[in-house]
């Protein structure tokens, strides 16, 4: 039986601000045996070793030293740094390789958000920074503020250092643009008074955030960057196949749940369990 292989592999090494993931969007058009493939992943020299790692089941053998690699235990001198080696036998549609967590020092952005009320107005400050070790070169970068169990904006009186902020076309939602780069500061900062008419059906409720009990999220995308350090490239990419694939590698950065919570009320603290 002839062999035909004409395929492009491309893989994404995926990192958000709450958990980390290797990509793989595979493209595959293949006759005959499913070829094996073994990928190494690898950090830099003072990059934190990858942890909590759990792998799809595709992958058909893996180093103890790597399974056993927890953030529940305290890091030490002798902890496995790599490089992580993962042999598979691909599936014929995308899928995540594996899933990891690391101790990161630090939050790329750093924030403070002081919402309280003032007769029938809120007074908003919100400061943000950018961690001098993060790359400045962000695909989108924006703030939202959120207000919920109020009427809709009626006055907005504001001022801001850096990049622009919108108004919701529902009137409940603030946007602060920050854009592509954060100044040479690394620093930013908002401050206004916003003022609401009354309540109806039509706008936000949430039954936690009453009164000041209340939140800003970020959102953002860095390309080729990753807070781990972590990285492949095409030459680590091992294909035991008669053909020759294109292969491609990228890596970014992606903000989830990254919120900023009012330091003027009690933020909530919810426990939940995390499937995979």
């Amino acid at each position: 039986m002839r062999t035909r292989t004409l395929w492009t592999i491309e893989i994404a090494v995926l990192e958000s601000t709450r958990l980390q993931c290797m990509h793989f969007p595979w493209e595959c058009d293949l006759e005959g045996a499913a070829s094996n493939v073994t990928i190494s992943v690898n950090l830099p020299a003072n990059g934190s070793p990858l942890q909590d790692i759990l792998v799809h089941p595709c992958v058909t053998s893996l180093d103890s030293a790597i399974l056993t690699a927890s953030s529940v235990d305290g890091m030490d001198d002798s902890a496995f740094s790599g490089p992580y080696k993962f042999p598979f036998t691909p599936p014929s549609d995308v899928f995540d390789l594996c899933y990891y967590t690391s101790q990161v020092p630090v939050p790329p952005i750093l924030g403070f958000y002081q919402m309280k009320e003032e007769e029938s107005q809120l007074k908003l400050t919100i400061n943000l920074k950018l961690h001098e070790s993060v790359k400045n070169a962000f695909e989108y970068c924006e703030t939202r503020i959120p207000f919920f169990n109020r009427g809709p904006i009626t006055h907005l009186e504001y001022k801001v250092s850096y990049g622009q902020l919108d108004l919701s076309r529902e009137k409940s939602l603030l946007v602060w643009v920050i854009g592509q780069k954060f100044p040479k500061s690394l620093e930013i900062s908002l401050s206004g008074t916003v003022t609401f008419g009354s309540i109806n059906k039509e706008h936000s409720v949430d039954p936690i955030c009453t009164g000041n009990t209340a939140y800003i999220k970020l959102y953002f995308r860095i390309p080729d960057y990753t807070l781990t350090g972590c990285y492949t490239d095409q030459h680590s990419v091992q294909v035991f196949s008669s053909g020759k694939p294109k292969i491609n590698t990228s890596r970014e950065l992606i903000s989830s749940d990254y919120y900023i919570w009012n330091s003027k009320a009690a933020a909530p603290v919810v426990y939940r369990t995390l499937f995979f």
